[in-house]
């Protein structure tokens, strides 16, 4: 019953907070139309992730497309790859303390652990001087190297809003890194409070434009591809034609991309406690209409109110009434991708050029903004 009980309070909150984020976002939107030219892709940056952390990218690879293959099915910040000049490196450092690989020996992803543990390198020994800008993933830089380097500037990425320090940050920015980078699209609750150095920055930071940069082609197939979470037994007897997937954790990335590029639809009105919604930004990423229900989502400003789905019923006649009329699928998915491309991508660079701006204009980057 306590199960329960917790799960219905989440459920209210989350709708709360999905109906405050579109007020607010709705609000700046009516404001704020353009963004200034695009930030250059000269830029040297640094992505730094401890050999624990069991998500993302390998160092040392060729290309950018095998970088982004090696992650492990998530896409991640990918557009940092795509679009700047840019590095990995696997750090052994947790805050300002090493990582014990003996105390993650019982962890289910230990081969995979040890496999980065051999690939790390000695933060001693790194001239981060060559960069503009590093992203440290969980903190996984110790101060004394942040300190040596001043014209850096200095990220935190977050994984999620449960990170111990998450809201202190939010609300007061760190002492230690220059910024932080807080996983939401923004116009979230959270942003009521926010430090001028707290970020709205997507764990998937992503554009329109990645499809076209890894090779894939913009050719939709009568294809819907379900979201991981969503009742294997549901039935679309009542689409024609329409061939249906759904989406595997164990998929290989590049495996998940094609199902993405070859889908016309992204399929998520059923839910039973919310997620952080990087799936459904990953859908917009590859061109697919988003058909679901905002409160399965803390990111859910890319569900379009045409496609607003609370049930099976209500998202196969959405998709109907879409298949009738393509004209108005078109119109529909432009306006996505227009807000995807604005929340997702040009609002967060944004972000940082004007904060760099204001706080740090001593910073290196600060030239490229």
């Amino acid at each position: 019953m306590k199960l329960n009980i917790n799960n219905f309070f989440k459920k209210i909150f989350i709708y709360n907070w999905s109906f405050f984020s579109r007020i607010n976002f709705n609000f700046y939107l009516k404001k704020n139309k353009t963004f200034k030219k695009k930030i250059s892709n000269k830029i040297k940056v640094l992505i730094v992730k401890p050999y624990n952390y069991s998500d993302l990218y390998s160092p040392n690879k060729k290309t950018k497309l095998d970088t982004i293959q090696s992650s492990r099915y998530r896409m991640g910040p990918i557009s940092i790859i795509l679009d700047f000049n840019s590095k990995l490196k696997i750090s052994e450092y947790a805050s300002e303390n090493k990582i014990k690989i003996k105390n993650i020996l019982k962890n289910h992803n230990y081969t995979y652990y040890k496999n980065q543990y051999i690939s790390k390198t000695d933060l001693k020994k790194i001239n981060f001087s060559k960069f503009d800008w590093v992203i440290s993933i969980k903190d996984s830089v110790p101060s004394f190297i942040i300190k040596r380097f001043r014209n850096v500037l200095w990220t935190l990425l977050f994984e999620d809003h449960r990170d111990i320090n998450y809201l202190r940050y939010k609300v007061f920015g760190s002492t230690k890194y220059d910024l932080t980078l807080d996983t939401t699209q923004g116009f979230t609750p959270y942003d009521l409070f926010q430090n001028n150095k707290s970020i709205n920055f997507p764990y998937t930071f992503a554009n329109s434009s990645v499809p076209k940069k890894l090779g894939f082609k913009n050719k939709k197939k009568k294809q819907i591809l379900l979201e991981i979470y969503q009742p294997k037994n549901l039935s679309f007897k009542n689409l024609n034609n329409f061939k249906i997937l759904i989406s595997d954790g164990n998929s290989k990335i590049l495996s998940h991309f094609k199902k993405l590029s070859d889908s016309k639809y992204f399929y998520c009105p059923i839910y039973k406690l919310p997620r952080w919604g990087n799936s459904i930004i990953e859908a917009a990423t590859f061109n697919c209409l988003i058909i679901g229900n905002p409160n399965c989502f803390w990111n859910s400003l890319l569900i379009q109110k045409e496609c607003i789905a609370t049930n099976h019923e209500e998202g196969i006649e959405i998709i109907k009434k879409f298949e009738r009329n393509k004209k108005f699928y078109e119109e529909v998915l432009k306006k996505q991708t227009y807000i995807f491309n604005l929340i997702n991508y040009h609002r967060p660079l944004e972000m940082i050029s004007r904060s760099v701006k204001q706080n740090f204009p001593y910073k290196k980057i600060s030239k490229f903004l």
